[in-house]
This record gives C-alpha cells, sequence and structure tokens, in this order.
C-alpha cells in the first residue's frame, strides 16, 4: 500500500528534503533579487551617464556661443586698432609730405594714442566648466585645446595688451608731455572715444624729432606683435573649435 507522507524521490532516487526544497527557492530568490538588482544598476548608471551627457552638451553649445561673442569682441578690438594704425599713417603722411598743420591732425594724434583694454576671452563658461571638473569634456582633444585656448592664449593677449599700454603711459611721460599740451584731452564721458585730442606744442619740430618719430615706427610695429597677431591667432584657433564643437555636440546629440 502506497505511503502517502513518503518523501518524493529525488532524480538519483533519494527522497527530497523540504529543507532541499526550499533551500532551492531561497536560491532562486536570490538570484532573480541580485539580477533585479543589477539592471536596476544598469538602468541607474545609463540614466546618469545621459544625464551627463545632457549637461556636456550644455556646456558644449554655451561655448559656442562664448567663443561667438568672443570673435565679435576681437573684431571689435581689432577694429579700434586700426583705427590707430590709420591715424599713425595720417601723421607720417604729413610728416613726410612735410604738410602744415591742420586741426584734424589734433584728434589723429589722440586716436592713434587710444587703448581699447578688453581683447581678452570672457571666461564665465570656462569658469563653470571648471567647477564641474575640465574631465566633464569626455572629448580629449575638444578638452586639451579648450584648456590651452584660456590658460595660454587669453594670457598671451592680455599680457601683450598690457605691455602695449605701459608703452602707451611711459610715452605719455617721457614723451608726450614736452611735445603735447596735454594726454587724451577732450571729453572721458565721450563713450565713442573719438572726441578727443591732442594739440602738439611745435608740429614742425615733431616733424624732425627723431625720438617722436622712434616712438611712432615702434609703435606700428608693436600693434602688430602685441595686439594683431595675439588676437588674429586666437581667433583662429576659435574657429577651428567652433567647428569641432559643432560636431561633437551631433555626436553626443545622436547617441
Amino acid at each position: 500500500m502506497e505511503n502517502k507522507n513518503e518523501e518524493p524521490a529525488s532524480p538519483e532516487g533519494r527522497p527530497e528534503s523540504k529543507v532541499g526544497r526550499y533551500l532551492k527557492y531561497a536560491t532562486g530568490e536570490i538570484v532573480l533579487v541580485v539580477i533585479g538588482i543589477l539592471i536596476a544598476l544598469s538602468i541607474n548608471n545609463w540614466n546618469q551617464n545621459r544625464l551627463k551627457e545632457k549637461k556636456e552638451i550644455q556646456i558644449l553649445k554655451s561655448f559656442e556661443i562664448q567663443f561667438q561673442d568672443d570673435i565679435a569682441q576681437f573684431d571689435q578690438s581689432i577694429k579700434f586698432y586700426e583705427a590707430a594704425s590709420r591715424s599713425i599713417d595720417i601723421i607720417f603722411h604729413h610728416f613726410q609730405q612735410n604738410l602744415p598743420y591742420s586741426d584734424s591732425l589734433s584728434r589723429h594724434f589722440y586716436i592713434s594714442t587710444r587703448f581699447y583694454g578688453d581683447s581678452d576671452l570672457d571666461n564665465n563658461v570656462f569658469e563653470s566648466l571648471k567647477s564641474l571638473g575640465v574631465d566633464f569634456i569626455s572629448n580629449t582633444d575638444l578638452r586639451k585645446r579648450i584648456v590651452q585656448l584660456y590658460e595660454d592664449d587669453d594670457e598671451w593677449i592680455v599680457n601683450f595688451e598690457i605691455v602695449y599700454r605701459d608703452f602707451l603711459f611711459d610715452a605719455s611721460k617721457n614723451i608726450f608731455n614736452t611735445r603735447f599740451n596735454n594726454f587724451w584731452g577732450g571729453n572721458y564721458k565721450d563713450l565713442t572715444y573719438s572726441q578727443g585730442e591732442m594739440i602738439p606744442l611745435d608740429f614742425e619740430s615733431l616733424k624732425t624729432d627723431q625720438e617722436y618719430l622712434y616712438f611712432l615706427r615702434n609703435q606700428k610695429n608693436l600693434l602688430g606683435w602685441l595686439i594683431y597677431k595675439p588676437i588674429e591667432e586666437t581667433k583662429l584657433k576659435m574657429n577651428g573649435l567652433l567647428n569641432d564643437l559643432s560636431t561633437e555636440i551631433d555626436r553626443l546629440e545622436k547617441k
């Protein structure tokens, strides 16, 4: 007669205990829990990566806007200094052609010595990146070039413009003081910086004044080396970065 209380036989022919069945069930539950945790972690990591990528895209787009603004600022700076260069040429022309003094020259003496002083980059976006960590930009080439732009090229522009400023201020104390009635005469409230004047004390003697002529020739050279060269080379790098930023943003948005 069959014993209803008899444990069912295992595949090996031995009765399977309740403990064995429980252990199998518990093991299965643990495996399911572990799998669930791993899936949850994987989803969480994916979500975190997507959030990081969205933030990275936002930072890169901010650099795009900032670079465009900085390039516009560079163009304004170059335009400002080109006006100074043209005024120097006009002064030289009057000297070389032995032309008489005209009142318009007082404005050219003034324009030739103006100083812009704001040719550098805006660092707001870069400071935001540094607060996140520069490694936040995953593209190592872009990251390196952006860091170099702000830590090297921006310093180059700033320092060289300061050298040019000091060159002018030194001349105001050692050259202009004995040759002109004042330095940057006019209304300082004029936001166009175009209405000032510097009236020479003896225009005719300036034509053969070797110290002043030496200053003018140096000024033309320094405009090239200290102003145009740093700005133009940095602008070229920024235009290249703008192209590569656009490519990187497209890549991240399509992931």
